[in-house]
């Protein structure tokens, strides 16, 4: 994974307020971006459910974001 330096001018005494901030949005943002290695698709039809695919992808998407 490569590195990246940003210089930055901010007001004195809040350099490490502002080092701690970019470093929890960038977190943030990451794990955002982070795509799971496996989907529903791929495991629809191995486990018995009554559910379909798309029920199960609302109801997942409700306990993440609702």
């Amino acid at each position: 994974m490569g590195e990246i330096t940003v210089k930055v001018s901010v007001p004195d005494g809040m350099e490490e307020l502002f080092k701690k901030e970019l470093e929890a949005l960038t977190a943030g943002l990451l794990k955002l971006k982070k795509k799971p290695s496996v989907t529903l698709d791929d495991v629809f039809g191995i486990m018995p459910s009554e559910k379909s695919s798309k029920e199960m992808r609302l109801e997942l998407y409700e306990e993440l974001f609702g």
